[in-house]
């Protein structure tokens, strides 16, 4: 489709000559085409174009048509050789290229046909009546410029999505026309007022103004009023060196203006939006909020994480994971947070004063005690039964040393199976706490590696052994033993 408007814009400006038949056919294929589009780039608005990287994401170049009035006068009023300056009917095409948001190029070509007369009285002005020409009918074969178009109000922070761009422009251009005259008190045109060269080109000055109106992504309405300041007096046939000075001042240049309507298609790949239409500010506005929220989302979710990681009850084990949200401070709890009931009777560990109570001896009463006299092995625990001396607990000296390859904290199968063996030991004889020694050198990073392996091994004994956390204790001195060997004591 893009390819038969580009060949249509250029069988326009090659054949100017047939444009008036040709018309009617233009503006009802571009409507037929805009319907047929509206619908297919309506859907596809996702503006994916990342801030500062320039415009080649953007469609720059448009080719348009246009209709609408020519009149011999302009807006901004002057001095005419004739009273009443008719509206005739214009057409047109024009090239656009955007270089910027707010800076453009743009050809115009125009056609049509300017009236006017004598027939308007202006109060007492009897020149009116002296004026030796009654009226003027000039072809104006084409007229082409090309001129420069500042643009504006398509950066707005408000405004998410842009649709309606102001323009201006200046800049300048050929007409080539043929003027035809009727003399005062006749009714016969003379085709040739300035002799037989009756073909004038003249320079121009054009000056517009007018607003795009964005239908769908590659199709805008373009509403304008261009004036036209030419360098000559030929325009109207109301030449001052054909018409004697005692008629009237007739020394002055010629204008026209031309009222327009007319439908631009940008030419390009349909995934990109037009470089005329893109809001940067906004679309900075948008990306930025976008990356607000979603940071905020992401800073809800670590807070929320983080009091789930929280220790409310000071167990050691995180609120997440705690199956028993309110330990009683001092209470030995596993690795799901549950206080300790190492013999099993009912009691936990932190309110039993028999903190061994062999399976005969139970029931046990409410401070965990039971029917049975204290263990021959628990009779020298401190504060136990027995001579009451408070001798410490025969405990384990012949746990195992884990070695470790290189700088790495990585728990190997052999010393996890070392790990399960140090745990069985420590679940045989619960009063028992360990020390993990790690022996590094003086430097820092030997130290760190030193303090990850260890509490590597500690982890395992606590999260996969159900040893308590308040029976294991880390330590790295500096010398004394090898730098990958971990020894494994009583405490």
């Amino acid at each position: 489709m893009l390819i038969l408007t580009i060949f249509t814009a250029l069988f326009m400006i090659s054949n100017l000559t047939v444009m008036f038949q040709l018309f009617r056919k233009r503006v009802s294929f571009l409507l037929y085409y805009c319907v047929l589009t509206m619908g297919a780039t309506a859907q596809n608005t996702t503006n994916t174009v990342k801030p500062f990287s320039g415009s080649k994401d953007f469609t720059k170049f448009s080719v348009g048509i246009n209709a609408g009035a020519l009149r011999s006068s302009v807006a901004i009023g002057g001095s005419n050789d004739y009273t009443k300056n008719l509206f005739r009917f214009g057409y047109g095409i024009n090239l656009k290229y955007q270089f910027t948001h707010s800076i453009a190029a743009q050809a115009d070509f125009t056609r049509g046909t300017l009236q006017g007369n004598q027939s308007k009285k202006q109060g007492t002005d009897s020149l009116n009546l002296d004026k030796p020409i009654s009226s003027f009918n000039t072809d104006l074969n084409l007229a082409g410029s090309l001129s420069a178009l500042y643009t504006f109000g398509n950066i707005n922070w408000l405004r998410m999505k842009n649709w309606f761009v102001p323009y201006v422009g200046v800049g300048g251009g050929l007409a080539n026309y043929n003027v035809k005259i009727v003399k005062k008190d006749d009714t016969n045109e003379i085709d040739y007022p300035y002799g037989v060269k009756n073909d004038i080109t003249e320079f121009y000055v054009p000056v517009s103004v007018g607003v795009r109106i964005k239908l769908t992504r590659m199709i805008n309405l373009d509403i304008g009023y261009r004036m036209h300041f030419t360098d000559g007096d030929n325009l109207d046939g109301f030449s001052y060196y054909n018409v004697p000075h005692d008629y009237a001042n007739t020394l002055k240049k010629d204008k026209f203006s031309y009222t327009h309507a007319g439908i631009e298609i940008a030419l390009g790949k349909k995934s990109k939006s037009q470089l005329l239409f893109d809001n940067p500010g906004a679309r900075v506005n948008e990306i930025m909020q976008t990356q607000v929220s979603s940071l905020a989302t992401k800073v809800d979710s670590l807070i929320a994480r983080q009091k789930s990681l929280d220790d409310t009850d000071g167990d050691g084990v995180a609120d997440l994971y705690d199956k028993e949200a309110n330990t009683p401070d001092g209470c030995p709890v596993d690795a799901q947070g549950v206080m300790r009931d190492t013999d099993g009777d009912g009691v936990v560990d932190c309110k039993d004063k028999q903190l061994i109570t062999p399976t005969e001896c139970q029931p046990v009463d409410a401070d965990g005690v039971g029917k049975c006299p204290d263990p021959e092995c628990c009779q020298t625990r401190p504060g136990g039964g027995g001579d009451g001396d408070g001798d410490a607990l025969n405990c384990p000296a012949d746990y195992p040393s884990l070695t470790f390859r290189g700088n790495s904290p990585r728990v190997s199968g052999d010393n996890q199976s070392m790990i399960a063996t140090v745990a069985a030991k420590m679940k045989s004889r619960p009063d028992c706490k360990v020390v993990i020694k790690g022996y590094p050198e003086t430097s820092k990073s030997s130290q760190a590696v030193c303090q990850r392996r260890v509490d590597a091994i500690r982890l395992q004994l606590i999260e996969r052994e159900g040893i308590s956390a308040d029976r294991i204790t880390t330590n790295c001195e500096v010398g004394g033993g090898d730098k990958n060997t971990i020894d494994i004591t009583s405490n």
